[in-house]
């Protein structure tokens, strides 16, 4: 089922480029986002995981199919990961730390956030 859910989200991310719209779905999963958490997918190449919301250490890298959950949310684009399982770059299951939610989709297989994707790019 994950894997799955990760190709779902590679094609949608594909079919929709970098730009997104936002749809009701996706702004009513931002504004639950901190009420509870959310299933997501990482949806991009090289993400860095950091400490904190625009943290300058980071943790370790994500890649496509990468899956877990979004914890909260902070400024409305920096989303609090757990990873629910091995990273394709060693991370162990559970680590948690802070990304641009541009990187997620959830579950249903919509974007997290309507932000461009630019893996490695900063």
């Amino acid at each position: 089922m994950k894997r799955q859910l990760a190709l779902l989200a590679v094609l949608s991310a594909a079919v929709c480029g970098t730009s997104a719209v936002v749809t009701p779905a996706q702004a009513a999963v931002s504004a639950t986002a901190s009420a509870r958490a959310i299933d997501a997918v990482v949806i991009a190449n090289g993400v860095r995981l950091r400490s904190s919301p625009n943290g300058s250490w980071v943790i370790g890298y994500l890649y496509y199919g990468d899956y877990g959950q979004i914890l909260s949310v902070s400024s409305g684009t920096w989303c609090q990961f757990r990873l629910r399982g091995r990273s394709a770059s060693g991370l162990p299951s559970g680590t948690v730390g802070w990304a641009s939610c541009s990187y997620f989709a959830t579950e249903d297989g919509l974007r997290f956030s309507n932000t461009a994707v630019d893996a490695l790019g900063s």
